[in-house]
């Protein structure tokens, strides 16, 4: 789907044809859960996330204008969710070590295997090394191959201050890679250079 379709389906939204929304979750969806996965680390808390980040869409939807990409919209409000589920996830876990001094596991078995096969990654492994300011940025900027001038608009911030916040998260990424076993793989994180 074309930016031409996109925003001729969220017009459609606004007039009030529903159906127009299966369009746009249909072509975001896959990028969308991509992002989340990589902010939140595991599969099903991603799945949720993208539910509920297009449900968030379409209830504001009223609210969004073209002056930024409707994908860049909608990574905006996938980042302030991934940001207050990590911040709940980090409570929850001080508060039931808290209670009984032992870290507990919150996933069924098959999905922990699953989660633990993708997070040996090095690359992955070092994404969630970044705070998620961070990883946000580099998930934006390598998977998303947003610009840093529609960066900019998210971020609120100057196109080359991003570009040195990148590059150092770059940096820390390759450090972490190096560290880990199997760190060979340093090259992918230097091809996006």
């Amino acid at each position: 789907m074309d930016k031409n379709d996109l925003e001729r389906a969220i017009k459609e939204v606004k007039a009030g044809d529903i159906d127009q929304f299966g369009v746009i979750i249909d072509a975001l969806q896959k990028p969308l859960f991509v992002y989340c996965y990589h902010m939140l680390g595991h599969r099903q808390e991603a799945e949720d996330a993208v539910q509920e980040v297009f449900f968030k869409a379409y209830e504001q939807i009223d609210t969004y204008r073209s002056v930024v990409s409707f994908s860049a919209w909608l990574y905006k409000i996938a980042y302030h969710h991934c940001l207050n589920q990590l911040k709940r996830a980090k409570l929850g876990r001080i508060v039931t070590f808290l209670k009984t001094g032992l870290p507990t596991v919150s996933h069924h078995e098959g999905e922990r295997r699953i989660d633990q096969e993708y997070l040996s990654n090095p690359l992955h492994q070092a994404l969630l090394k970044l705070s998620a300011s961070e990883r946000n940025l580099v998930i934006l900027r390598v998977v998303e191959d947003k610009s840093y001038d529609e960066l900019s608009i998210l971020f609120n911030k100057k196109p080359a201050a991003l570009r040195k916040q990148f590059e150092r998260a770059l940096k820390k990424c390759k450090s972490h890679m190096l560290t880990v076993e199997g760190g060979d793989d340093h090259d992918t994180i230097s091809a996006v250079q």
